[in-house]
């Protein structure tokens, strides 16, 4: 957010319903949670393969492994969305007016998100995820589960 609201600041754009509005959450931080959920896995799996919690020098190679496999359709993904806000730039008049706001928004809120989670997130994640690494399903997603498996064979 800190990215899209230095963009829109030193390029003039109001901040309005409408150029706020169109940001989706999901969408700007779906790149920083795949690229931690993969890291994660591959954490897990590291430790368990060894045995033991992973050095600092592992850790890194792990998370970064894990970025670099998650990389190439994260971006490709997100490209794709910004190319879909591209025509919006080619529209005149009232039109132009009302929406380019919103579409210079999305644009740099994803360019942000893009640059963050192939950046910082990984580099974040080798830094400060220590100590014993597990991937095990939370509480709250087993109870849904075991629900959800009740319903589904007949409630």
């Amino acid at each position: 957010m800190l990215f899209t609201f230095t963009g829109m600041f030193h390029n003039k754009v109001s901040a309005n319903l409408m150029s706020l509005g169109a940001l989706d959450f999901g969408i700007i931080v779906d790149g920083a949670v795949v690229i931690v959920e993969n890291a994660i896995r591959r954490l897990a799996h590291a430790q368990h393969r060894h045995g033991r919690i992973l050095t600092r020098a592992e850790r890194f190679h792990e998370v970064f492994a894990a970025a670099r496999e998650a990389r190439r359709p994260l971006i490709f993904g997100q490209l794709i969305i910004m190319v879909v806000y591209l025509p919006i730039f080619a529209l005149t008049g009232v039109e132009g007016k009302m929406f380019h706001p919103m579409a210079f928004t999305v644009v740099i809120a994803l360019l942000g998100a893009m640059l963050l989670s192939v950046t910082f997130v990984p580099a974040a994640i080798a830094m400060f995820v220590t100590g014993k690494v597990k991937e095990e399903e939370g509480l709250v997603m087993r109870k849904a589960r075991l629900g959800y498996a009740r319903c589904w064979n007949g409630c």
